[in-house]
């Protein structure tokens, strides 16, 4: 059994009122969030900014707060337990998505709603996906209901 380490981020931008997500198209065929593998002596949250930029090609992005860890198992060869440190990042309101040809097959930005309903990884990324639009709104999930971060 091996172990592998990344950090990603759950980005986000304002266009006036509304919030924008943006999500990449992986190898896969699955909407996700851009994350990738954590460098020998890199601290996540910088290891976050540097994959988020490899990958959609932003940079001046601000981290806002962690959002925690995920883990989950695959088989590539042997059997890998990865654990991906996920934090909120905040884009300048006039970032454009220009996504990694090699692996991604395409970036967007997409509000709530629609991030939800295309989210590839639902079991993992939807709990990161509401946490981030919560935190971004002050609690409140949708429709004015509040709900607890803990």
């Amino acid at each position: 059994m091996k172990f592998e380490f990344s950090a990603g981020g759950i980005v986000y931008k304002k266009e006036g009122e509304e919030i924008k997500f943006a999500l990449i198209c992986d190898s896969f065929d699955k909407w996700t969030f851009p994350k990738g593998k954590i460098e020998k002596k890199e601290k996540p949250e910088i290891a976050a900014l540097r994959e988020i930029e490899e990958e959609i090609g932003i940079s001046n992005l601000k981290i806002i707060e962690s959002l925690g860890k995920i883990d989950y198992w695959f088989r590539k060869d042997d059997l890998i337990h990865k654990f991906v440190y996920f934090y909120l990042v905040e884009a300048p309101p006039e970032a454009v998505l220009k996504h990694q040809v090699e692996e991604i097959s395409d970036a967007e930005w997409f509000d709530f709603n629609k991030a939800i309903e295309i989210l590839g990884y639902k079991k993992d990324d939807l709990p990161l996906l509401k946490k981030a639009f919560t935190i971004l709104n002050g609690g409140v999930l949708d429709g004015g209901q509040a709900i607890c971060l803990f």
